[in-house]
């Protein structure tokens, strides 16, 4: 078993000094890199094209998605405030006294 262990280890792991073949030649320097130079800027136009210009008529300024779930979070909040009045209303009814949580704190 440890021989087989060893004979895979062996095909992934670098071998040890003694048996690595002799260092690689060194490489040749690189040559130096060619002079930089900068792209000239490119002209400034001075008005606007058509195409620069994006029409929105026509087009919601809001998508409807962020619309359905605005809708959403005040029916949501609208109910829970709803919820909490039937509730102080009922327990108002029976003599106790019901004040929102953050009053309390």
């Amino acid at each position: 078993m440890r021989s087989l262990l060893a004979a895979i280890l062996s095909l992934f792991l670098p071998g040890r000094g003694a048996h690595r073949a002799h260092p690689a030649p060194a490489a040749a320097p690189f040559p130096p890199p060619p002079p930089y130079h900068p792209a000239p800027a490119p002209a400034r136009r001075s008005r606007l094209y058509l195409a620069d210009v994006i029409a929105a008529d026509g087009q919601p300024l809001v998508r409807p998605y962020v619309v359905v779930w605005e809708r959403e979070r005040d029916d949501r909040e609208r109910w829970r405030l709803q919820r909490q009045r039937r509730r102080a209303a009922a327990l108002g009814a029976r003599g106790q006294d019901r004040f929102p949580w953050e009053v309390a704190v």
